[in-house]
C-alpha cells in the first residue's frame, strides 16, 4: 500500500492526517461512488416521518457523491416534487392494493400487497444497476424480504422503531431512546448485523447541528409557541391546540404552527386562526429548524421531530399519535426533557391548555432546555454515512482523547471480538474502565491516548501508548462498525506518526496473540519484525526502528 504523509501545526497542537491512495475493496464497500437504494413509503396511514428521514440521510450520502435512488408504492405528490427538486432518482411502484397474502405483521396492511409480490416490484426497478447499499425503512418488511433482496444490492440496511421482527441486514438503525435499547434487537438480526442504537444516530438536517451550537437555552416568559404535528395529523392534534392556546387570551404570544398540505383538516385549521394576527401558518417547509430555533416552548407529537426539538433545545409538551411513540414519550418524560400529555384519545383541549397555561405562568426554566441539548447533538447523518461508506480511502486524522470518549472506548472494549483478541477475556466494569481511563489522561509523562476518526470527527478506533523504559507499547482498537474495511493499518499509522509528532523520536513495540492474524499482518506490513515472547509462549512481540516525525 502507498502513502504519504501531511503534518500540520496549528496554535502549538500537532494536526496529523494520513492521506493513503484510492484501493479497491472486497466486500461491501468497493468505490467511494456508491450506489445506494431506499425503499420507504408514505400515506395518511404510515405518515411522513420514515420518508423525511431517509431524504435527510439521502441528501447528506449524496454530498459523499453515492448516487441514490428512492423506490415507493405510496407517495404524495408533494413528496414527489420534493424529490424532483432535489434531483433524486424515484420509481413508483404499482399503487393497487392486494390483499392476497398479506403476513401476519402488526403493519402489513401499510404495504398492501404481499412481501413477496413487493420483493419482485423492488428487485424489477432496481435491475438495470449493482447497489452497494439498499436501505429499508418500513414496519411492513422483516427478513423474508430482505433475504429475497440480496440479489439486488451488495449489504442492506434497515431503519426500524419497533423491534416487533426479524431482520436480514448488514447494520440496523434504531435513532430513538429506550431503556433496553442494549438488549433490543437481541435474537432479530444476524450476528454479522451491526447495529446504530439510539440519538446519537438520529439523522437530521445539517442545519440542526450547525443551530445546536449557537441556540441559547431557553429562560424566562414565553414570548413564541411552535405547534407541529407531523405531515399527516389525522386526528387534528394541530386543531386541538390552537383551541386550546386561543382559550387562554394570550394575543401577545407569537405562535407558528405548521400544517402539511396534505393534512385532511388544513382549510379548517385555516379558517380557525382568521383574525388572530399573532398565529401563523406555515406549509411546505424545507426545514423546522429556525422556527424552533425562534420558539421558547413547542407543542407537537411523539415521533421524528422529538429529535429535532432536543438537538434546537426546546422543550416540548407531548402527545403520541401512534403507538410506537408511547414507550418513546415516556422514557423522555421520566428524564425530564418532555412533558408528556398522554395518547391522543385521552388528550382534551382542556388538558392541553392547562400544562400550557402552567408553563405560561411560570416561564421556562433554563435546566429543562440543557437537558434537551445534551440528548442529541445533530451529528447522526454524519455517523451513519461513516458506518455506511467509510473506506480505506478515506483520510484519518489523530486527536488527543477527551472526558467525552469513556463511554465510547468502554463500548469498543466490551465488544465480545476485541475480548476475543484481549489479554483478558473478562468484561470491564464501568468504575474499572474509568479508573483506568482518568489515569492514562492524566499522566502525559507515562501515556498517550489518541482517537482516530474521519475528516468530519467520526471516531473509528483508538491507539494509545504505554511507556515501558525507554520505548512505547502500542495498543490499538478499531471500532466494531468500521472492521474488515481495511482501515486497521490506516488506523496504526496515523496513531505511530501522531507518537512521532509528540516525542520527536520514540521507539516503539507491540504484543499480538499469536492467534490473532489480522493484527499480526498489520505489524507486519508496517515493518514491524516479530519475536517470540520470553514469558508467553502464545504471544508475540513486534518491534521496529525509531518512529520520528521527519
Amino acid at each position: 500500500m502507498q502513502s504519504s504523509w501531511l503534518i500540520m501545526a496549528s496554535s502549538g497542537a500537532a494536526y496529523v492526517m494520513l492521506l493513503v491512495s484510492t484501493i479497491l475493496l472486497g466486500g461491501c464497500l468497493k468505490k467511494t461512488d456508491q450506489k445506494v437504494a431506499f425503499r420507504v413509503d408514505a400515506s395518511s396511514k404510515i405518515g411522513t416521518g420514515h420518508f423525511m428521514r431517509c431524504l435527510t440521510l439521502a441528501d447528506g450520502l449524496k454530498q459523499r457523491g453515492a448516487q441514490i435512488r428512492f423506490v415507493s408504492r405510496y407517495l404524495p405528490e408533494h413528496l414527489r416534487s420534493m424529490l424532483a427538486a432535489k434531483n433524486q432518482e424515484f420509481v413508483l411502484l404499482d399503487s393497487n392494493q392486494n390483499d392476497i397474502g398479506l403476513d401476519e405483521l402488526a403493519h402489513s396492511h401499510w404495504l398492501g400487497v404481499s412481501q413477496m409480490q413487493d420483493a419482485q416490484d423492488t428487485i424489477r426497478s432496481l435491475s438495470d444497476e449493482t447497489w452497494d447499499w439498499l436501505i429499508v425503512d418500513h414496519y411492513a418488511l422483516d427478513e423474508r424480504w430482505e433475504s429475497a433482496l440480496r440479489r439486488s444490492a451488495r449489504c442492506t440496511m434497515v431503519i426500524d422503531d419497533i423491534a416487533d421482527r426479524k431482520h436480514d441486514c448488514d447494520i440496523l438503525l434504531d435513532q430513538n431512546y429506550y431503556t433496553d435499547m442494549a438488549i433490543r434487537y437481541a435474537g432479530k438480526v444476524p450476528d454479522r448485523c451491526k447495529t446504530l442504537l439510539g440519538s446519537e444516530y438520529a439523522l437530521l438536517q445539517s442545519d440542526y447541528a450547525e443551530l445546536h451550537e449557537r441556540v441559547p437555552p431557553r429562560e424566562g416568559p414565553i414570548r413564541c409557541v411552535f405547534i407541529y404535528f407531523g405531515g399527516t395529523d389525522t386526528d387534528n392534534l394541530t386543531g386541538r391546540s390552537i383551541s386550546a392556546f386561543l382559550s387562554l387570551n394570550r394575543p401577545n404570544i407569537e405562535v407558528d404552527v405548521v400544517v402539511s398540505p396534505s393534512s385532511p383538516h388544513v382549510e379548517a385549521i385555516r379558517k380557525q386562526v382568521e383574525g388572530h394576527a399573532n398565529i401563523h401558518l406555515h406549509d411546505s417547509l424545507p426545514t423546522l429548524a429556525p422556527l424552533m430555533t425562534k420558539a421558547d416552548i413547542a407543542i407537537g407529537a411523539g415521533g421524528s421531530t422529538s429529535w429535532e426539538r432536543l438537538c434546537m433545545g426546546l422543550p416540548a409538551i407531548v402527545i403520541s399519535l401512534a403507538e410506537n411513540q408511547r414507550s418513546i414519550a415516556e422514557e423522555l418524560h421520566h428524564r425530564s426533557v418532555i412533558r408528556w400529555l398522554g395518547h391522543k384519545d385521552g388528550v382534551a383541549i382542556g388538558g392541553i391548555a392547562k400544562e400550557l397555561k402552567r408553563l405560561i405562568d411560570q416561564g421556562m426554566d433554563r435546566e429543562w432546555s440543557q437537558q434537551c441539548f445534551k440528548l442529541v447533538d445533530g451529528k447522526g447523518v454524519k455517523r451513519v454515512g461513516a458506518a455506511l461508506m467509510v473506506s480505506r480511502d478515506n483520510p484519518l486524522r489523530a486527536r488527543y482523547a477527551m472526558l467525552e470518549d469513556e463511554a465510547l472506548l468502554l463500548e469498543w472494549a466490551n465488544d465480545p471480538e476485541t475480548r476475543r483478541n484481549s489479554f483478558s477475556s473478562a468484561q470491564i466494569t464501568k468504575a474499572t474502565h474509568h479508573k483506568w481511563f482518568n489515569g492514562r489522561l492524566s499522566n502525559l509523562d507515562e501515556y498517550r491516548l489518541y482517537i482516530i476518526e474521519t475528516t468530519d470527527s467520526v471516531p473509528v478506533g483508538q491507539v494509545r501508548f504505554e511507556r515501558s523504559g525507554e520505548a512505547w507499547e502500542v495498543h490499538y482498537l478499531l471500532s466494531p462498525l468500521f472492521r474488515h474495511r481495511g482501515l486497521g493499518r490506516a488506523l496504526l499509522e496515523v496513531g505511530l506518526l501522531q507518537l512521532g509528532v509528540d516525542e520527536r523520536s520514540a521507539h516503539v513495540f507491540g504484543r499480538v496473540k499469536r492467534i490473532n492474524e489480522p493484527s499480526r499482518k498489520i505489524f507486519e506490513n508496517l515493518g514491524f519484525n516479530a519475536v517470540p515472547c520470553d514469558s508467553d509462549s502464545e504471544l508475540l512481540v513486534y518491534r521496529n526502528g525509531e518512529i520520528n516525525s521527519g
